[in-house]
């Protein structure tokens, strides 16, 4: 008979193969790691560390897995509590492979949580992804700086991605802004993860 406590550090049955392959960066086993212990996609907390890891995963080149991993938490969130940035992530990875099926299911998903997301402007939240990036890159914690280069990502796709499913598309000032923050913060996030 197991006791309370191991059960309580057993790790979720369901969790993604991708938690628990074997990893050779020594960061991203640590972060795999600890979401593996606490995956579950109705936590906005395994939700938003999942995205991270998606980012961190786009920033190393390794688009395959971060698409698979991306898809697998997009179709499992809906666009609400940190949903709606991995739900554009997958947008964007899809729609840079040149999936647009895949990019309308999402946008339609993106729409059905409208209003969900930031609550803010477009450019109120370029503001914030622009703000992530700098602090990021300015931050002596490795966690904290990579958790920063993710947000600030995630943050600009979602501007892109959520305008897109609406229908309307960025000026080329704001597009321009969104792929800018997005080169900077995988810039950053490359660094830090080479470290």
């Amino acid at each position: 008979m197991a006791s309370k406590k191991s059960e309580a550090v057993a790790a979720p049955q369901d969790v993604p193969a991708i938690l628990t392959t074997v990893e050779r960066s020594k960061y991203l086993a640590r972060v795999k790691a600890t979401l593996a212990k606490t995956w579950s996609l109705s936590r906005p907390e395994s939700v938003s560390g999942a995205t991270q890891l998606a980012w961190y995963l786009v920033a190393l080149g390794r688009e395959d897995e971060a698409h698979a991993f991306a898809d697998l938490v997009a179709d499992g969130v809906g666009a609400t509590a940190g949903g709606e940035r991995a739900i554009a992530l997958a947008a964007r990875l899809a729609r840079v492979a040149g999936d647009d099926a895949r990019v309308r299911v999402l946008a339609s998903k993106l729409l059905g949580g409208a209003g969900s997301g930031s609550g803010k402007s477009g450019s109120s939240t370029l503001a914030d992804a622009e703000k992530d990036v700098r602090s990021a890159e300015v931050d002596p914690s490795q966690k904290h700086a990579c958790q920063g280069f993710a947000q600030g990502c995630a943050r600009a796709a979602y501007v892109r991605e959520a305008a897109g499913a609406a229908g309307n598309d960025l000026d080329a000032e704001a597009s321009e802004a969104v792929e800018r923050i997005i080169a900077q913060g995988l810039d950053g996030l490359r660094a830090q993860l080479g470290r």
